[in-house]
């Protein structure tokens, strides 16, 4: 069970192997317009992308200040690549990580609440038995 949902799975049925084939039917699956209507639904999406936009800025600012529009736009272009890259990396592996910490302690808490609430009635049943027998 996760709390977090999953992504659509590609549907590799329609794959037939050849390239040529195959290339065209993936852009067909291509929608511009939902899938960015769908970004801020993407995990780690709305971060990296802020980061790289602010770093990209920042470094297209200062290279222009020192080499032409040209150079400052590769460069603010670059470093937004870059940095939403990485960003968006080490956001996912975060949350991976977060997740196999819960299933870990999900997997783990019925199996305590089992164990408990068997001693709690094998207590409580006792004790029954102990108050049910007449004292001498």
């Amino acid at each position: 069970m996760s709390l977090v949902p999953e992504p659509p799975k590609p549907n590799q049925e329609k794959l037939t192997g050849n390239l040529s084939q195959d290339l065209p039917n993936a852009f067909k699956q291509v929608n511009v317009v939902e899938d960015f209507k769908r970004l801020p639904e993407i995990p780690c999406a709305r971060n990296a992308l802020m980061y790289g936009i602010a770093s990209g800025s920042g470094i297209g600012c200062v290279r222009f200040m020192s080499a032409g529009p040209k150079r400052a736009a590769n460069w603010a272009v670059g470093t937004f690549v870059f940095v939403s890259s990485v960003a968006w990396t080490i956001c996912r592996r975060d949350r991976a990580k977060e997740n196999q910490t819960m299933q870990a302690i999900i997997q783990q808490y019925p199996e305590r609440h089992a164990r408990v609430a068997k001693e709690r009635a094998l207590a409580a049943k006792a004790a029954k038995e102990g108050s049910g027998t007449p004292s001498s």
